[in-house]
């Protein structure tokens, strides 16, 4: 592989509607926002501020994280690049390729961040092992061999 060539996008921002009414209405559809049929959905609230989650990445889970509420910065890697990204707007989430090492800082007391997941819970799509991470990408972004 060449040096800074990706295989995936590492940021990857969903952005969807606005609708003012005599609220705010966001509205995300499959295949119009979402690029997965979503079979799992989530969230997090009364989070502990300042604690670090995630550490980890997903053998095969895709998912968008939309930030509905306070804010979290976000450290993503593709087992090539790392790059940083701030979630605070609830219209606009971010994608997360199966196989991006993510991890959830600076976490603010009122966050709640919500999660649509392409496949049901599976602890073995986990992996929770940076070093384990690393040689999984590397092997996957190794050239090939002549």
């Amino acid at each position: 592989m060449k040096k800074g060539k990706q295989l995936k996008k590492l940021i990857r921002y969903i952005k969807i509607p606005k609708i003012r009414d005599d609220c705010f209405l966001y509205v995300a559809e499959f295949a119009t926002h979402i690029p997965f049929p979503i079979k799992r959905i989530y969230y997090l609230t009364t989070l502990k501020p300042g604690a670090p989650r995630g550490f980890h990445a997903h053998k095969k889970t895709k998912q968008v994280l939309f930030c509905i509420q306070g804010s979290v910065r976000l450290v993503l890697e593709d087992g090539v690049t790392r790059k940083e990204v701030l979630l605070q707007k609830p219209n606009l989430g971010i994608f997360l390729d199966n196989l991006i090492w993510h991890e959830m800082h600076d976490i603010s007391r009122d966050t709640l961040l919500l999660v649509l997941a392409s496949k049901t819970f599976d602890p073995d799509d986990y992996i929770r092992d940076y070093q384990v991470f690393k040689n999984e990408t590397n092997t996957k972004y190794a050239p090939n061999k002549i």
